[in-house]
């Protein structure tokens, strides 16, 4: 019964390694689909850019709780999770600053 709280330890950490694990495929789905639907409306460019950032984040996270996975505690998933949820609403609160900063980006590559 004394190991029980350990192996309860380990399935959190597991756990937020999962959750980025999902967010990580997600987001490079989104990035497919948008590679794709990009044919269809040249708008969709404007969402490579920050899909893409997203998902370096996302990767940086992973690798943060993969490296301090021996510091195994709730507090860690919840920190690991707020980190998560803080770049979706900053890029849905300031949705068009960010289509700008990639329109502007992706004209300064063209020209």
């Amino acid at each position: 019964m004394k190991d029980f709280p350990n192996e309860s330890l380990s399935f959190i950490m597991n756990q937020l390694l999962k959750i980025i694990q999902i967010a990580i495929f997600t987001v490079l789905l989104l990035i497919i689909g948008v590679f794709v639907w990009q044919f269809f409306n040249a708008y969709a460019q404007l969402l490579l850019l920050p899909l893409g950032i997203l998902s370096i984040y996302y990767l940086l996270i992973y690798l943060f709780a993969k490296l301090l996975q021996h510091k195994q505690s709730k507090l860690w998933l919840y920190t690991g999770i707020v980190f998560m949820v803080i770049p979706l609403i900053s890029f849905s609160l300031a949705y068009r600053p960010v289509m700008e900063f990639s329109l502007h980006i992706l004209q300064s590559l063209k020209s």
